[in-house]
């Protein structure tokens, strides 16, 4: 019963502040064994789930089931709220943080994911603080700021990891610590130890009687430094009055282990030689391939793919002595293979569309890209490598290539049936699409084929009708019916949304149409041929369109929260997008919020440079009222400058003024002396 024998204080606050509604929610189980303590923090906007209160209720719930210190466990935990938050958002997407700590009355051990905190004292000191999983914390660890509390705060907003996030969760967790009387265990959510630093933390840790007086305290203090606003915030803390003392017979099971553990140690010794030299082998092989890898990378960034694919080869047939067996090292083992077959594929398909491309056969050039694409995105580093912008080039020159090849049959059927005005329109048309293309080889063929159609037109002229009429009159109407069921069954694909399959059909009615000498039906036919290569490229266009439109609503989003550079990026995505798909109306408007967004960003850099040189004055202005003049005047001095990088004439001539006087007091001070 180690609950009965050991004396853990917990006691919390969780506040709304002045936000309409708390997202906070704090919770914990003493069970008879083992105790947890949950915080979380909620981030949606749905108003019938507090996402918070779910996931805290989850991992208690799952905590109870199976109650354990394991690393495994306690990710358990907290992967099995990510999954309910995930399972039970409807119109709004349920986001959280968690912090989650969990001991047996003598050990602990703490889980994070998202930008709730854990402070650990012991006596007068921080033993430990719980790392975020923000970029503020991923910049403190690229050593980009100190961990000072000071700069780069607003960045501990931005979760890389959070509860309810797409894709795979990462969580940070701690290693087991054993816990000593009178230890203090404070947790909090981030809209506490935002404006609390670690050392008021401890300062109010030394008046505190009890845990209820710690967080009143805290409390006050956090309060004492609000303005208008006051965000939701938890605080928690838990006094370690007494731990429970296990009994140790460690000396007395070593002597025993050892004895028996010998001649097992040495075969150990040995086993462990052999995966020694099995593993440096391993190493040696992995290196090979990394490098046949790394020259397949650089192939295909330059998109040399044939010579990409042949490296990508030798480094799967290097990758064949790669033993397949379970365990890390085996998963490893499998992840480089997979990694190499998915660049492998890709590069064939990227082969085969260029060549299918070449050779004019542009549909299947375009399914080759798409295919590259989609085997591609298995591995995003792979996928960031390739150029993406030339793929989309290439599948956009695909689409117009084919709509082309449409113009041109539909051209020399019209020529063929002596619809020569309209086979002039139709090259006229493939004409210009090639030349805004730059294709000048598709240019010269059409200019041929045109020069060709005349000639036909004066052949066609001078060819007198040999043939009964009679016969070719049945033969026509036989071939108009069965071309007329064809293309109901191309219409009825087409509606289904086979558009290739539907397209076959109708070369089929049009050919017979064609035959038939029915001008108007196979013109009528090729058109439809035509609108279904354009709902292709209007569904291609459209899915773009949503693309940028998800760029534009992020970085209305991210201007919402001041974040300016982001959002200036995320409407940079938009526009170029825009600017593939011409639409001009987006254009000016993503132009707009650019420029308003450029804007807004100047005009907080200068609110916040006039603030920090405001602090500056006010430390002359201090140093003036103790009367150290020299002091003063290097501050005023130093504010002068820097008002006048900002052009704030009038902040200029203030800090002159204010030296004058300065040097007038250093002046009547150094008579007085004399």
């Amino acid at each position: 019963m180690r609950r009965l024998n050991s004396q853990f204080s917990t006691k919390y606050i969780s506040e709304a502040g002045t936000k309409p509604e708390n997202k906070d929610y704090f919770g914990f189980v003493e069970m008879d064994n083992m105790v947890c303590w949950v915080v979380a923090e909620g981030y949606d906007k749905d108003t019938a789930l507090n996402s918070a209160k779910l996931a805290v209720d989850t991992v208690i719930g799952e905590f109870t089931r199976r109650p354990s210190l394991s690393k495994a466990a306690v990710k358990g935990y907290i992967k099995q709220a990510h999954r309910q938050l995930k399972l039970q958002s409807g119109n709004y997407a349920l986001k959280a943080s968690i912090l989650v700590v969990v001991s047996n009355y003598s050990k602990m051990r703490y889980a994070v994911c998202g930008n709730c905190r854990l402070h650990i004292f012991r006596g007068n000191t921080i033993l430990e603080k719980s790392h975020d999983t923000s970029l503020y914390q991923e910049m403190i660890e690229n050593q980009e700021i100190a961990d000072d509390g000071v700069k780069g705060l607003e960045e501990s907003r931005n979760l890389l990891q959070y509860l309810g996030k797409q894709g795979h969760l990462r969580i940070k967790a701690s290693k087991k610590r054993k816990l000593e009387n009178e230890d203090v265990l404070l947790m909090t959510t981030w809209g506490l130890w935002e404006k609390i630093t670690t050392v008021e933390m401890l300062d109010a840790l030394e008046e505190a009687k009890d845990a209820q007086a710690y967080i009143d305290d805290l409390q006050d203090l956090y309060l004492s430094k609000q303005t208008h606003t006051v965000n939701n915030h938890t605080i928690a803390a838990i006094f370690v009055g007494k731990v429970f003392q296990e009994k140790n017979n460690t000396k007395k099971i070593l002597k025993i282990a050892l004895m028996i553990l010998i001649p097992f140690i040495i075969i150990g010794l040995i086993a462990a030689f052999m995966q020694w030299r099995a593993e440096k082998k391993r190493q040696e092989i992995i290196t090979t391939i990394t490098e046949i890898e790394n020259r397949g990378d650089d192939y295909a960034q330059e998109e040399d793919f044939d010579r990409a694919l042949k490296e990508y080869e030798n480094a799967i047939t290097e990758g064949k002595e790669l033993k397949n067996k379970s365990g890390k090292k085996g998963d490893e083992n499998t992840a480089i293979k997979n990694r190499l077959e998915v660049k492998q594929k890709a590069t064939e398909y990227l082969i085969d569309g260029e060549e299918a491309y070449i050779s004019g056969d542009y549909e299947t050039a375009e399914k080759n890209y798409q295919k590259a694409i989609k085997e591609a995105k298995k591995e995003m580093d792979f996928y960031d490598l390739l150029d993406q912008e030339s793929l989309e080039t290439k599948q956009q020159l695909c689409q117009d290539a084919s709509y082309v090849q449409s113009l041109l049959d539909l051209a020399e059927a019209q020529s063929a049936l002596g619809d020569y005005v309209g086979a002039a329109e139709s090259y006229s048309q493939a004409k210009q699409i090639a030349a805004e293309n730059g294709d000048k080889a598709a240019t010269d063929d059409i200019n041929l084929k045109i020069k060709q159609m005349q000639a036909d037109m004066e052949e066609q002229m001078q060819q007198e009708q040999t043939q009964q009429e009679e016969q070719e009159q049945q033969k026509n109407d036989q071939l108009q019916t069965d071309g007329s069921v064809i293309e109901l069954e191309a219409d009825a694909l087409l509606a289904e949304g086979d558009i290739d399959t539907a397209k076959e059909y109708y070369q089929q009615a049009m050919q017979m149409y064609k035959e038939a000498g029915a001008i108007d039906k196979a013109s009528a036919v090729q058109t439809k041929i035509i609108d279904a290569d354009s709902s292709k490229k209007e569904q291609y266009n459209q899915m773009r369109l949503s693309e940028a439109d998800v760029y534009m609503q992020n970085g209305d989003n991210m201007l919402l929260e001041n974040k300016f550079e982001q959002a200036i990026e995320e409407y940079q995505k938009a526009k170029d997008i825009y600017s593939q798909i011409k639409d001009k109306d987006k254009m000016a408007e993503i132009t707009e919020k650019i420029t308003t967004a450029q804007t807004r960003q100047k005009e907080t850099d200068i609110a916040a440079e006039k603030m920090d040189i405001g602090v500056i004055e006010a430390r002359g202005d201090e140093a003036l009222k103790l009367q150290q003049y020299d002091k003063a005047k290097e501050f005023y001095l130093q504010a002068q400058a820097l008002y006048q990088g900002i052009n704030d004439m009038e902040k200029v001539a203030s800090m002159q003024e204010k030296i004058k006087i300065v040097e007038q007091l250093q002046q009547q001070t150094g008579e007085e002396e004399a």
